[in-house]
């Protein structure tokens, strides 16, 4: 009896509900209604079984769902987002869209907030128009939020994955935030980082570079992804002096900015190996897996060296950056 409620304990520590059989019939013989209604209980755990009914959702049963929904204390609400945000990365059959589409619309801003980062496969031109009015939103949070994510828009634009008009209208959405004195700090940033995929624009390279030269750090962190994201040798100097910078944060951007520049990175790999050792190990691992993107022999030496290495997360790293450097070499 000892080890059963042992047991037991240990499943609820490990964040998963346990429910008799009998409850979980009851439970899948209800309304849909009543299911989706017993999710605002805050009595009730979450559990993944029961936030599988809000996936895939088609128009009727999502009014149903944003009826219920605006009843749920806020909490809750930011709760569940999260939980299906995780709960959809794991399951590709399972589609949280349509609840995340909705949710952009909620009263509360860190549900909206939530909302906006749960849509990061989100690919609807609709979609990002909403997104572009979400720059306007009243809550800082959610223009920062919305701001990161337009910057997945400016990228498939520079694909030539988005329309002509799509494309205009992502790129002056950007532009002119990014040039507006009355958005927070924090807003114009973030948007600097999606106008980095705006190559051949020169006020997009210009704002890179007035951000650059910005007395705040974070600023200046933004300005480095997005030299990296632009692929410009013109911004290779620049990435360079930051991959010694004192600030973990400054160099972690800087080591990205490496792999986005892909192979025309090479020159920086003799500046981005020692950071393979860094203490820290975020920048440790953003220097692997640049090394995946940039490619070439050295690199290649490199990551089969570390493949090797009793460090379990430098070996995982660096096994996952082999796999991409053997893809891309086919």
């Amino acid at each position: 009896m000892r080890g059963r409620a042992t047991s037991l304990a240990n499943t609820r520590r490990a964040g998963l509900v346990v429910r008799p059989l009998a409850v979980k019939k009851e439970y899948n013989s209800m309304r849909f209604e009543d299911q989706v209604a017993r999710l605002g209980d805050l009595s009730q755990p979450l559990s993944h079984n029961e936030l599988r009914i809000i996936a895939n959702l088609e128009s009727e049963s999502l009014k149903i769902f944003w009826q219920a929904w605006r009843q749920f204390p806020a909490e809750r609400r930011v709760e569940i987002l999260h939980d299906i945000d995780a709960l959809g990365e794991d399951n590709i059959d399972l589609d949280f869209r349509p609840v995340f589409r909705a949710c952009l619309s909620d009263a509360d801003s860190e549900v909206r907030a939530a909302a906006v980062a749960g849509l990061w496969e989100e690919e609807s031109e609709l979609t990002m128009d909403r997104l572009i009015r979400l720059i306007q939103d009243e809550s800082g949070t959610v223009r920062a939020a919305a701001a990161i994510a337009l910057a997945r828009f400016a990228q498939r634009a520079e694909l030539g994955e988005l329309t002509p008009a799509a494309t205009q209208r992502v790129y002056g959405a950007l532009l002119s935030t990014a040039t507006d004195p009355e958005q927070p700090l924090d807003v114009r940033r973030r948007v600097v980082e999606g106008l980095g995929y705006f190559t051949n624009s020169k006020e997009a390279q210009a704002e890179i570079g007035r951000a650059y030269a910005h007395p705040e750090l974070s600023v200046r962190e933004s300005a480095i992804l997005a030299m990296g994201r632009s692929m410009r040798p013109t911004w290779i100097p620049y990435i360079e002096r930051e991959l010694k910078n004192i600030s973990p944060a400054m160099r972690y951007e800087a080591a990205r900015a490496v792999g986005e520049l892909g192979e025309d990175g090479r020159s920086l790999l003799p500046h981005l190996l020692p950071l393979v050792e860094d203490d820290d190990s975020e920048i440790s691992m953003a220097a692997i897996w640049s090394l995946g993107q940039v490619g070439g022999p050295n690199a290649k030496r490199v990551l089969e060296r570390l493949a090797r290495t009793k460090d379990d997360a430098r070996r995982t790293a660096a096994n996952a950056a082999l796999e991409e450097l053997s893809i891309s070499e086919v």
